[in-house]
């Protein structure tokens, strides 16, 4: 497979990227009068050459003469090896003579300009040439930019050259992680999903070398695949073969002393510098440390010690063999339990480096072990850890893990196992609790999960009943059963689970409820006191907590909040690493972009939910977001792709047997779709659905008013906007009351009234919504015969359409100079208008090139111009109306 970005074999299609500070410093020092060059130091890897050579191109834009010359190991014994090509002299010629020749030659070939001299690893150029460099800089017949590894800038030419010149020095520092998710993106030439990026971040820490070398090696390998226009890297190790062969030329010069001492490092990072020091030489250590191999961190006031680049550990546990293994951890185990003032976590991984060794380990040691590691979230080793138990709190351990890890279907026969044989009834009782949940979110099976759950009450003594309510809850709070969800929630909050994964597992259902029940502002409360705890143990419930906030805030009409808020926490998901985590997470960040009027954003962040979301994904997770993926795109005017999403969504559902066809996700599905029915121009059929589902939503207030709001914006009235205000009545939310003032203004048909809630939803933010009103308040102004204001309304409607990317409302009348453009004819019209070629403008929407080609067709034909030329008057004649 070939890279877009046309990097594959070579670095010539490799985008220059996150550099632009450090080639304007290194041009001025350059090109500055005073100046004689400039050398460009960094690690290796680090993209030095191509700097110079962004360099260098600038020089010769200034119309300087450019020469260029890279030094190498193998010429660095050979007097002007590296300019004997260039420069070639009589083999019986001085060298002082060879000295005055290739300055009268230079200053021929320059004719009064500039010479610059570039040299890619100046450290191994020869004495000759070195000397001859020195002269040509002291002597201004040419100036220099040279690369250097930061290592090498004692070698001699290097020394001789900046004690004796003025040459300035510039550190070209690795990519931070926005640069790297550029050069990513540039790279393949199209969307690259978070975790994709942040595992690139992680394993390549900025290193372009690095960073190119896992491109490289994912496309040719096919880890690297385009899942419905967007770049993902679905496999767990980023490390592969090629890039493990590139770590090691650096890893394969280490004395054998360096190589062993270093294997101790990657299997025991982040080690205590207290233990490293009872393993390994001081002064192996030392020489590790002084070529960046190892470093010292800080945390808290621990000192560790880590190698210095994540793939360094990598390839060296990689490639340790198995009885080198064995005997690394059994010293790093006894090396540790002679450490003063170890603790949980000592005891932990002394635990696990004796169980890789093969050697004998107390069965208590072990559960402690487990359970702390599956408390700090590391269930892959509480699970390592758990299998050597051997008994029913070794199944617990391993079911609780394996449910942690997102691996529903093997967690369940451990904890069928731990619910038979636990001793502890009321373990039993929570045993049971989270095998059913366990059912019911990830293996989507509800009935099976309510017979567990009523099995459980048959053969459990009555005080270990209350160890079921978590999964009661649970299954009650997704089952539609609102009422029955309420009652075990307060019976919960007064008997918590004592398993902190059954814990953590129900941390959202109250703030989720009363998201739901009208009462966001109480959710939000929940979250900013304290008394929602953000779950450390399953990844995926820490990120559905965290998105319950969001929206919770997105509700109670603080959406600016919101997005800060989506941020973060989508960045904290990326870090932990888990695809549905970070999926989710992009899922609020493309609820908050809508909300916000950037369709373009929003569909951007849940398409990356979309990508990273797959069938096995706990329950609702990925029905919530196909359903916001078609609901976005039919506000777009994509309806082909709406009506896809949502038959995906219910080809999801028949692969569950109509296991999850009711209660409140149902119902946000079929919100869905009785949107893209008006938008269809359907809006009788819409607005009958909508009636049908206030009716089955009055369990749910929130979901009542989201159908009112929606069946006012459809068909205003009276009666629709009163019920409405009584639904809003107990409602926490502003932003609730700005949906019934906008209910009620247009069933009046009162500009005015329209007017302020569009000012008052722009205000806080909500563009979508603002410009919708602002719209109609247009609207209204001109059916009473007030052109003046409407003339303003609609200035304003088309700056706020501006703020929205070009985003027009479906729901709104369009004005007669832009009848006829769908809302996304016209946004490809606009990029096209500004030169956009068709697969720029495919990469940036993510669509296929044929799509924007088809779009563009039609958009001439109804604008009346015959190609891309006229398209630039064509928009701007429409915007200017």
């Amino acid at each position: 497979m070939s890279a877009p970005g046309g990097f594959v074999d070579g670095a010539a299609g490799w985008p220059f990227v996150g550099r632009t500070r450090e080639r304007d410093r290194a041009v001025e020092a350059l090109t500055a009068s005073p100046g004689q060059g400039v050398v460009l130091t960094g690690d290796p890897g680090v993209g030095k050459s191509r700097l110079l050579e962004a360099v260098l191109d600038q020089a010769l834009r200034r119309q300087h003469v450019v020469l260029r010359v890279t030094a190498t190991p193998g010429w660095r014994g050979v007097p002007f090896g590296v300019l004997a090509s260039r420069l070639p002299q009589p083999s019986d010629a001085s060298v002082a003579d060879v000295f005055r020749d290739v300055e009268r030659r230079l200053r021929e070939v320059a004719a009064g300009r500039g010479v610059v001299v570039g040299v890619d690893d100046l450290n191994w150029l020869d004495d000759a040439s070195g000397a001859l460099l020195e002269r040509l800089v002291a002597g201004g017949t040419v100036r220099v930019v040279a690369s250097v590894r930061g290592d090498a800038l004692d070698a001699a030419p290097v020394a001789a050259l900046r004690r004796s010149c003025g040459i300035d020095r510039v550190h070209v520092p690795p990519l931070d992680p926005d640069e790297t998710a550029l050069l990513v993106r540039e790279a393949l030439g199209g969307p690259v999903d978070g975790l994709t990026l942040g595992t690139l971040w992680r394993i390549s820490q900025g290193n372009p070398l690095f960073l190119r070398e896992a491109l490289r090696c994912g496309l040719r390998d096919g880890g690297l695949v385009q899942r419905d226009g967007m770049w993902t890297w679905p496999a767990e190790s980023l490390c592969p073969t090629h890039l493990a062969d590139l770590i090691d030329q650096t890893l394969g010069t280490l004395t054998s002393e360096e190589a062993e001492a270093l294997q101790y490092v990657a299997h025991a990072e982040p080690a205590p510098l207290a233990l490293i020091e009872r393993t390994v030489d001081p002064l192996t250590a030392e020489r590790l440390e002084e070529r960046g191999l190892i470093r010292l961190v800080r945390h808290g006031a621990a000192v560790l010690v880590q190698t210095g680049h994540p793939l360094y550990a990598e390839v060296v546990r990689n490639r340790t063999g198995a009885l080198r293994a064995r005997r690394l951890r059994r010293t790093l185990a006894e090396a540790l339990a002679t450490v003063d003032g170890g603790g949980a976590d000592d005891r932990a991984r002394i635990a696990a480096w004796r169980c890789e060794a093969d050697l004998p380990v107390d069965a208590d040691d072990l559960l402690v072990a487990s359970e702390y590691a599956l408390r700090r979230h590391d269930a892959v080793l509480a699970e390592r850890l758990g299998r050597r138990i051997g008994s029913a709190r070794g199944d617990w351990q391993v079911g609780r893990a394996l449910v942690a890890q997102g691996r529903s279907d093997e967690a369940d026969g451990y904890l069928a196992r731990a619910a038979a044989d636990l001793v502890d009834p009321r373990d039993r009782a929570e045993a049971t609790a989270l095998r059913a949940l366990n059912m019911y979110w990830g293996g989507r099976r509800p009935d099976r999960a309510r017979e567990v759950i009523d099995a459980g009450r048959r053969e459990l003594p009555a005080e270990a009943l209350p160890g079921l309510l978590a999964a009661e809850v649970g299954v009650a709070a997704f089952g539609g059963d609102a009422v029955g969800a309420r009652a075990s929630v307060v019976r919960l909050a007064a008997d918590r689970p004592r398993d902190p994964l059954l814990a953590t597992a129900v941390a959202a259902l109250l703030p989720y409820l009363l998201l739901f029940d009208g009462q966001p502002g109480r959710a939000v409360r929940m979250f900013e006191t304290g008394e929602v705890d953000l779950p450390e143990t399953w990844p995926t419930m820490r990120a559905a907590t965290q998105a319950c906030h969001v929206q919770s805030l997105v509700l109670s009409g603080r959406l600016p909040e919101a997005e800060r808020l989506a941020q973060r926490y989508y960045q904290d998901a990326v870090t932990r690493g888990s695809a549905d985590a970070v999926g989710l997470l992009a899922f609020s960040r493309g609820k908050c972009a809508y909300h916000a009027g950037q369709m373009r954003r929003s569909m951007r962040w849940l398409h990356e939910a979309r990508t990273l979301v797959a069938e096995g994904t706990l329950f609702p997770i990925r029905d919530y977001v196909l359903s916001a993926n078609a609901y976005v795109a039919a506000q777009l005017g994509e309806l082909a792709e709406s009506r896809r999403l949502l038959r995906q969504l219910d080809d999801d559902r028949a692969d569950d047997d109509g296991a999850h066809t009711g209660g409140l996700v149902a119902i946000d599905a079929e919100l869905t779709a009785a949107w893209l029915t008006a938008a269809e121009g359907r809006p009788a059929t819409a607005v009958a659905t909508l009636r049908d589902l206030h009716g089955r939503a009055e369990q749910a207030t929130t979901v009542t008013v989201e159908c009112l709001h929606l069946l006012s914006r459809l068909e205003p009235s009276a009666a629709t906007a009163a019920r409405l205000a009584e639904a809003t009545t107990d409602c926490d939310s502003p932003l609730f009351g700005l949906w019934s003032e906008y209910a009620h203004a247009l069933a009046a048909d009162d500009p005015a009234a329209l007017e302020r809630v569009g000012t008052a939803l722009e205000a806080s933010g909500y563009l979508t919504l603002g410009l919708e009103a602002v719209v109609a308040a247009e609207a209204a102004y001109g059916r009473r015969g007030d052109q003046r204001r409407a003339n303003l309304l609609a200035r304003r409607a088309d700056l706020l359409r501006e703020r929205c990317g070009g985003y027009w409302p479906p729901l709104s009348p369009r004005p007669t100079d832009r009848e006829g453009l769908t809302p996304r004819e016209r946004q490809i019209c606009e990029l096209a208008s500004t030169g956009r070629d068709n697969a720029a403008i495919a990469a940036e929407l993510v669509l296929s090139v044929r799509t924007v080609e088809n779009h563009l067709q039609r958009a001439y034909v109804k604008l009346g111009v015959r190609g891309r030329s006229g398209l630039t008057q064509a928009i701007g004649v429409r915007r200017a109306g």
